[in-house]
């Protein structure tokens, strides 16, 4: 593979195929892992947790997440793939003989970024993957976060690219999906934002409502007539309060 877009393509195929964890392993058992993906060849015998990683190592985690995938995307399987690039550079041991991985999210959304522009990945697609790496983290968090902040987090624009990464890395270690479902049921009864108004205050004294209860009804009004669908536009509105107001 002499160029990057070429390899890019090549490790896409094999991380979209369906058996991304099996080709890995290949590598990985030929030895060609270490010029492929040093990376990713890093990960192998960078022992975690056992408490909360009973599968074994970083590379071990990896490739169950990446066997998991039910349906494989370009995006989400690179998400996979690097979301724990970073924790061979930060693995600590405390006295008490306890791992860590400080800051294995935000070095590994350094190193994804640094990565997938050597690949010439499109920036976009950097974006998404380099974000999803940085936050994979907050998920397990989120029965805490105050309620707007939950609201955001479920209204980003690839909240479910990163659920599903959640749900991965949940179901390939200790298997506890609290969280995951807590937001699966949070998601699921979010209200709906209401729609702008089609036609402001400033608009309806233009026309000749005075400010008040009469102002009042009548933006009310507009506003369940709105949601019904039976006003849908600016228009729509105007020749309604006109027709009011004769």
């Amino acid at each position: 593979m002499r160029f990057p877009g070429e390899k890019r393509a090549f490790l896409t195929g094999v991380l979209c195929s369906g058996k991304a964890d099996i080709r890995f392993r290949e590598f990985a058992r030929s030895g060609e892992l270490q010029e492929i993906f040093p990376e990713i060849q890093a990960m192998i015998g960078v022992t975690q947790p056992p408490e909360f990683h009973p599968e074994g190592d970083v590379f071990e985690h990896t490739m169950l997440m990446l066997r998991h995938m039910a349906y494989p995307d370009p995006l989400l399987a690179w998400s996979v793939l690097l979301h724990d690039v970073g924790k061979p550079l930060t693995r600590s041991v405390e006295e008490s003989g306890r791992i860590r991985f400080f800051g294995h999210e935000e070095k590994g959304a350094e190193m994804a970024e640094v990565i997938l522009e050597n690949l010439e990945f499109p920036q976009d697609d950097i974006a998404v993957i380099v974000h999803a790496i940085r936050n994979h983290m907050r998920f397990a968090y989120v029965r805490e976060m105050r309620q707007s902040k939950l609201a955001s987090l479920m209204q980003q624009p690839f909240f479910g690219l990163e659920l599903e990464l959640h749900r991965l890395d949940c179901i390939s270690c200790h298997r506890k999906m609290a969280c995951f479902n807590f937001l699966l049921e949070a998601y699921a009864s979010r209200k709906e934002p209401e729609p702008q108004s089609l036609i402001s205050g400033r608009e309806l004294i233009a026309l000749g409502v005075k400010p008040g209860k009469e102002m009042g009804d009548i933006l009310k009004n507009l506003k369940q007539l709105q949601l019904s669908g039976e006003i849908v536009s600016a228009e729509q509105a105007f020749e309604y309060v006109r027709k009011l107001i004769k």
